[in-house]
């Protein structure tokens, strides 16, 4: 018979015993003999194939020679697979029972696969209460299959001779679907359980800090991705190893635990080759639905990181850059470059200079310009700090090492620069007995914490300041040279403010600028005679002094005296009258000049020109271009 790809096929079937006219099973040509569209019907039910197909196979071999077949339908009705007696299966084949046949039971009448999708529920046809005549002869049992949802995805019919009939077959094919169903759901649930551990995995994996899943026996069975780059040992060399062959205090730990205490934020540390410094530990049960214990869990994290946040809140930052000291004299420029330099190198620095000339400024600069810029910079000074405590404040100490001591312990200078900058501020000052203890640290890198017997290891940058002459005190008995040599490697001099004169007014118009913002006052001029008493002024004080100068002079909102300064009389606060040097200018003559005078003095540095002035660099080239300054940029 010729077949047309979108006709229906027809096949006719005639009763013997029952004239009554023509019976029809419609298939689809498509679904039949177009393998494209054989492969789509099966793909789109992939998941009701692959968990009905266990109990398919088992049913093969239950069913030999019980004269039943079993036939797997879609939720439309449309056969998947039909598996059996094989007697019975060739009968079946003769009313084109094979993939694509369909049972939907408003093209074929009353059947147990129509019936049972129509219905929703498990049903039981035999003989005439088919509707089509060639299935008097059969008695088929139909249950349907459903998914998670209770949405219908298929029908399992098992179909056979209605003298073979019996009353448990629909039982049968019904506790067979329930499987199916089981299965699918169980699939689904797996899956589900699967991607819910693989999220979690990946979350956990991505966390900034290590953690271990340990079990009852102390072995760890697993361990995140960053726990593993932290203490730099691969994950199959950890899983089911004893968490104590690395982490000795872990009976202790556990201890803790199991009396009800807290272990949050515990200093410790692994006992792993290569691996010096400590962490913070976070330790917790890991309990059943039951409440039964069944192991725990154990985070860290490196305690430098700690230091590092905690340092930026509380003001243990370097803030300061080569890019902020204001300067145009030759002496402070080659200062400067040096400094540059030697930040980039690991080797201690000793800053010398008189006091007010901005160490501290300096060691914030070449720590910023330094490869340990994001870490920390802490600074102690030692003269200020009596002999009795500066010992705990640069190694700090266990908890109760002495009267006062607070709970927990602290921790010292040393750790919190840990893999940044220690700034040891007025060095000359510290007493004998602790600079042998400040000599060691620095050698070995390593020391003890007042009251505790624990190494602890740091990497830390020592600079060290002085406006002591150390040779001198070395003479003196009251330094030791060992120490001198060992932070004596590179020396910075600072000048003393006398000694570069050009920086003066420079100076004294930043710090009458921002005076006059912090404390919200109107900017104070000075004239040219006070400006020539400024710059002649030697300024023992340094840097500090004219600054402290400034902030008076805006305090008052007049300028002062030299002399009136420096006698602190200021009874004749005006030293004169900033009018008598006067020339009437533009505001737009005032404004260039003042921005061809600070392009000039920073010898067209734009940057720290556009800072002095108080605007931005693209609001200084636009005053540039308006003004037509031909000055060429640095």
């Amino acid at each position: 018979m010729d077949i047309k790809e979108d006709d229906d096929i027809i096949i006719n079937f005639h009763n013997s015993s029952r004239q009554s006219g023509l019976n029809k099973i419609i298939i689809k040509p498509s679904v039949i003999f177009d393998k494209e569209n054989s492969k789509k019907l099966l793909d789109d039910n992939i998941t009701l194939i692959q968990n009905a197909r266990p109990c398919l196979d088992h049913l093969t071999e239950l069913l030999n020679k019980s004269g039943f077949i079993a036939i797997l339908s879609d939720k439309d009705g449309v056969v998947l697979d039909v598996v059996g007696e094989k007697e019975t299966l060739k009968k079946a084949e003769e009313l084109n029972l094979f993939l694509g046949a369909s049972f939907n039971k408003k093209i074929v009448g009353t059947n147990a696969i129509g019936a049972a999708i129509f219905e929703d529920k498990p049903i039981q046809i035999t003989g005439n209460q088919h509707h089509l005549k060639i299935f008097y002869s059969w008695t088929c049992a139909a249950a349907p299959i459903h998914d998670a949802n209770g949405n219908i995805l298929g029908v399992l019919c098992l179909a056979g001779n209605k003298s073979n009939k019996q009353i448990h077959t629909l039982g049968f094919v019904m506790s067979t679907a329930k499987v199916i169903e089981n299965r699918i759901e169980n699939k689904l649930v797996q899956k589900q359980l699967y991607d819910a551990q693989y999220y979690a995995f990946a979350m956990m994996n991505q966390l900034s800090f290590g953690l271990f899943a340990i079990d009852k026996q102390d072995h760890i069975v697993w361990a995140n991705n960053t726990g593993c780059r932290i203490i730099n040992i691969k994950r199959s060399l950890l899983i089911n190893t004893s968490v104590n062959d690395i982490l000795p205090t872990w009976p202790k730990i556990k201890k803790t635990v199991h009396s009800g205490t807290d272990f949050i934020d515990e200093e410790h540390s692994f006992n792993i080759a290569g691996l010096n410094e400590n962490f913070l530990f976070n330790v917790y049960i890991i309990r059943s639905q039951e409440n039964e214990i069944i192991g725990y869990q154990l985070s860290f994290r490196p305690f430098k990181r700690f230091l590092g946040l905690a340092n930026k809140y509380v003001g243990m930052m370097a803030t300061y850059q080569f890019e902020d000291i204001l300067c145009v004299s030759d002496k402070m420029n080659k200062v400067i470059e040096y400094a540059r330099t030697v930040a980039h190198s690991t080797a201690s620095i000793l800053i010398t200079g008189e006091s007010g000339t901005g160490k501290e400024i300096f060691a914030q600069a070449i720590h910023n310009a330094s490869e340990r810029r994001h870490a920390c910079f802490v600074a102690i000074n030692c003269g200020a700090i009596s002999p009795s405590l500066i010992e705990s404040e640069l190694f700090g100490y266990e908890e109760g090492a002495f009267t006062g001591a607070v709970k927990g312990g602290r921790i010292g200078k040393f750790e919190m620069a840990n893999g940044g900058t220690l700034f040891l501020d007025e060095i000359g000052d510290m007493p004998m007995e602790m600079q042998i203890k400040l000599l060691r640290a620095i050698q070995e890198g390593q020391f003890c914490r007042v009251g505790g017997s624990d190494v602890i290891s740091v990497d830390v940058r020592i600079i060290a300041a002085t406006n002591k002459n150390l040779e001198e005190e070395i003479k003196e008995n009251r330094f030791r040279l060992d120490l001198f040599y060992r932070i004596n490697v590179v020396t910075i001099k600072l000048p003393a403010l006398r000694e570069r004169k050009e920086d003066i007014a420079l100076l004294a118009h930043y710090f009458l600028e921002t005076k006059a913002n912090k404390l919200n006052k109107p900017m104070v001029r000075l004239s040219q005679t006070l400006l020539k008493e400024i710059t002649s002024y030697d300024w023992p004080g340094n840097i500090r002094e004219l600054e402290n100068y400034i902030e008076k002079v805006t305090i008052i909102n007049k300028p002062v005296h030299i002399q009136n300064h420096i006698s602190d009389d200021i009874s004749p606060l005006v030293a004169d009258n900033p009018d008598d040097d006067f020339v009437p200018q533009s505001l737009q003559d005032i404004e260039k000049q003042t921005i061809q005078n600070t392009i000039m003095a920073t010898k067209a540095n734009m940057t720290r020109a556009a800072k002095i002035l108080g605007i931005g660099r693209n609001t200084l080239y636009q005053k540039i271009k308006r003004y037509n300054i031909n000055i060429k940029e640095k």
